[in-house]
């Protein structure tokens, strides 16, 4: 997620906070890779659609409760409409048995909460 994060941040100027309050960060493959993707793909709307100039990325847990929250200074939208990226992170996440939120009225805020593992 770093690489990925700072590949982002330089090819575009656009500057991207990342807060990771969860150590170590184990997920299993499925998990792993939805975690990737809410991540990239708010990131990648941020940009594109928000035009904003900064996004930060937040990380916490809580029991076996995973939070991720993606949240840019962007002109955000009042109606959101699925596209295929929103759709495609509703879908990751649904399967992990999550949910997903969506909040354009300041910036836009995407927020995924996700039942985590741990490796057990």
């Amino acid at each position: 997620n770093h690489t990925m994060i700072q590949k982002i941040s330089t090819a575009t100027q656009t500057a991207i906070v990342f807060e990771n309050q969860v150590q170590p960060l184990k997920f299993s493959p499925d998990e792993g890779d939805a975690v990737y993707r809410v991540i990239q793909e708010g990131i990648t709307n941020a940009i594109q659609h928000g035009k904003a100039k900064h996004v930060f990325v937040t990380i916490t847990k809580k029991e076996k409760w995973l939070t991720l929250m993606v949240k840019d200074d962007g002109i955000g939208c009042k109606t959101i409409q699925k596209g295929f990226g929103l759709q495609h992170i509703q879908e990751r996440v649904d399967l992990l048995g999550g949910t997903v939120s969506y909040d354009g009225s300041n910036g836009f805020t995407v927020v995924a909460k996700i039942p985590i593992r741990w490796g057990e």
